[in-house]
């Protein structure tokens, strides 16, 4: 009879022992998994960030360019009222100038673009 019991108690305790050999496993095959999700996750992140971060950067370089070319045209456009070149000006038209005076002393100039013929 104390065979019987040992063997019952030995067969008890290597049913306990896989049963928490395979607890064990699954355990770290959990943390595995999440890990590796963890990882996932925070390369996604990482990638959207990036995108963010060259959408905003494109988003600024546009404006810059727009502010730039509204500079140049402002600039252009102060130069051919003045009469002093720009584009639009080239050899078939000038600018003329006409400054008058009024009765009260005020001087108006006038600029005239005409295209020679």
């Amino acid at each position: 009879m104390t065979g019987s019991i040992k063997e019952k108690a030995r067969e008890v305790k290597d049913k306990t022992y896989e049963t928490a050999q395979q607890a064990k496993e699954k355990a770290a095959q959990t943390a595995q998994e999440a890990r590796e999700k963890t990882a996932e996750t925070a390369e996604s992140a990482k990638q959207k960030a990036q995108e963010g971060k060259e959408n905003s950067k494109g988003v600024m370089q546009q404006t810059g360019e727009k502010v730039m070319q509204m500079a140049e045209s402002a600039k252009d456009t102060v130069k051919q009222t003045l009469g002093i070149g720009g584009p639009g000006e080239d050899e078939d038209t000038y600018a003329r100038k006409d400054e008058t005076e009024d009765p009260a002393g005020y001087k108006h100039t006038t600029i005239y673009k005409e295209t020679k013929y």
